[in-house]
């Protein structure tokens, strides 16, 4: 998820009664949320290196560990250093109680991480096998009302903080107004009757805000992470009917894979991808009417996926990728191949020579 969604669930979470556990809880919480991503300082070192890293160890039930223990030390030691120094009558820290809200928030950041078609490798270094859960997209403007309203309420007190969720509430708004108006080459338009209803949503957070709802303190905020709940539980029958579809309209008879996934704000509209040893099939499901149309592609010949597994540089791609469309162009010294990962615009672009040689790559988001 975004880290926008990550900070959110923080800060409602710390907000339902864990702000009590200790001092420095809520600096803990909102910390440990967002702590798993400290590996995107990846990406500077180029798209494949981000690629291999990026929901990699920090993301792990190990890596987890390591960083809760790391942030209890800091913690610890910036509590004596500055926190007690100036008032030694204040509560100290409970270091035990600071470790377990920060393993707490970063398996609910893996959670959350896993809802979505990227997936997660929980079980690194032993194993780097991904999973997912394909209930959620990456960025979900209705998890942001939610969470977002719970926290507001509970937080919306002084004139920085009221600046603070003003500009949020900008920018948000920004985004659901505008983002796929049209379609894209890899997403459907928003339907209008979408955004009217978050917009209806964003109305009545502002009007709790205004009547002052956050008063009701951690009931909003238990409120808010069982709606949470509710939501996933009814994303998740939705996939099920989806899946349900597809199989009912399958492609072909013999189909060895098939998933779904969410399109971005709609939870009626679900991408459907099924694969064979020769093709790619996609589709988009609407769970309420429609029978899917089946476009197809052909599968990358299984010499030139062996090549881009063995080279050093494109395997990170052939690991991560889960369903692929190929173009492939003969050249007078080997082969151009474009790779796109289906569930994004995540493309990869190499030439191989006469012996299958990965010679160049490169990769780009959007």
């Amino acid at each position: 998820m975004d880290n926008l969604t990550h900070t959110f669930f923080g800060l409602t979470v710390a907000k339902s009664g864990l702000e009590r556990a200790t001092p420095l809880a809520t600096t803990t919480l909102l910390i440990a949320s967002n702590m798993p991503d400290v590996d995107s300082v990846m990406r500077f070192r180029g798209a494949f290196v981000d690629l291999e890293n990026h929901r990699g160890f920090t993301h792990s039930f190990v890596g987890l560990l390591l960083l809760s223990a790391l942030l209890t030390l800091i913690l610890v030691f910036l509590d004596r250093r500055f926190r007690l120094r100036h008032d030694m009558f204040r509560r100290p820290i409970r270091p035990l109680r600071i470790f377990a809200l920060a393993y707490f928030a970063g398996l609910c950041h893996l959670l959350m991480d896993f809802t979505n078609n990227y997936g997660v490798r929980p079980f690194l270094p032993f194993s780097g096998k991904w999973f997912y859960g394909d209930l959620i997209v990456v960025v979900d403007p209705w998890i942001w009302l939610v969470l977002g309203g719970a926290a507001m309420w509970l937080t919306i007190n002084g004139g920085a903080r009221i600046a603070v969720w003003v500009i949020l509430g900008i920018i948000m708004a920004l985004l659901v107004a505008f983002a796929l108006q049209q379609p894209s080459d890899r997403f459907p338009a928003i339907p209008l009757v979408i955004r009217l209803i978050w917009f209806s949503g964003l109305a009545l957070v502002i009007f709790g805000a205004i009547r002052g709802w956050g008063q009701a303190g951690e009931k909003v905020a238990r409120s808010a992470l069982i709606i949470l709940l509710v939501y996933w539980g009814g994303m998740w029958l939705a996939k099920q009917t989806a899946l349900d579809q597809a199989r009912s309209a399958l492609p072909a008879e013999n189909i060895t894979a098939l998933s779904v996934w969410p399109t971005p704000a709609n939870p009626l509209l679900w991408q459907a991808v099924a694969a064979n040893g020769d093709t790619i099939y996609s589709t988009y499901i609407n769970i309420s009417n429609a029978q899917p149309v089946w476009q197809e592609a052909p599968v990358l010949d299984a010499r030139l996926v062996e090549a881009l597994k063995n080279s050093p540089r494109t395997r990170y791609f052939m690991k991560f990728a889960r369903y692929t469309v190929s173009n492939v162009e003969a050249l007078p010294d080997g082969y151009a191949v474009t790779l796109r990962d289906v569930r994004f615009d995540l493309k990869m672009s190499a030439t191989l020579d006469e012996n299958l040689v990965v010679k160049t790559a490169e990769l780009k988001w959007f």
